[in-house]
């Protein structure tokens, strides 16, 4: 089995995400907290997590169904790359907004916010627009033909 080769801005993406995630949560919240700046700049500082686990979940449930379609290629080969990027948002959807509504807290102990809800939004819809516009992996190298 090939291993699918993903395209380097869905690696920077997914570094950056986190990476912004970490100064967030160690230096950003603190400094904004500590200047006493606008309450519009706290209310992005708090949801940027939000936002990050959307764009992280999506894209790791879009490579591990891209990679399960090229596992059991014989039975999912023939499924269209845009119907798993659609999949794999799906599933990021229910989480997150679930995770969000308070139906479990599996990765968390969220508070609900609507700016929270908002961000999820956000990252969910942008990360499936730039798959769908840019792709995930190199679609020559996908091997659907064995």
């Amino acid at each position: 089995m090939k291993e699918i080769l993903i395209k380097k801005y869905v690696m920077y993406i997914f570094s950056i995400a986190i990476l912004i995630f970490v100064l967030n949560k160690l230096y950003i919240r603190n400094w904004i907290l500590e200047n006493d700046l606008p309450d519009f700049l706290l209310i992005v500082t708090y949801s940027i997590p939000n936002l990050i686990e959307a764009i992280i979940v999506t894209l790791l449930l879009t490579g591990i169904l891209l990679q399960v379609r090229q596992h059991y290629n014989k039975k999912l080969g023939s499924i269209k790359v845009e119907h798993i990027n659609i999949l794999a948002s799906s599933i990021a959807a229910v989480y997150v907004i679930s995770q969000e509504l308070k139906f479990h807290n599996l990765g968390g102990n969220n508070v609900y916010d609507p700016y929270d809800l908002l961000a999820s939004f956000i990252g969910l819809i942008g990360t499936f627009g730039i798959i769908q516009l840019f792709g995930f992996m190199n679609e020559n190298e996908v091997d659907t033909k064995e």
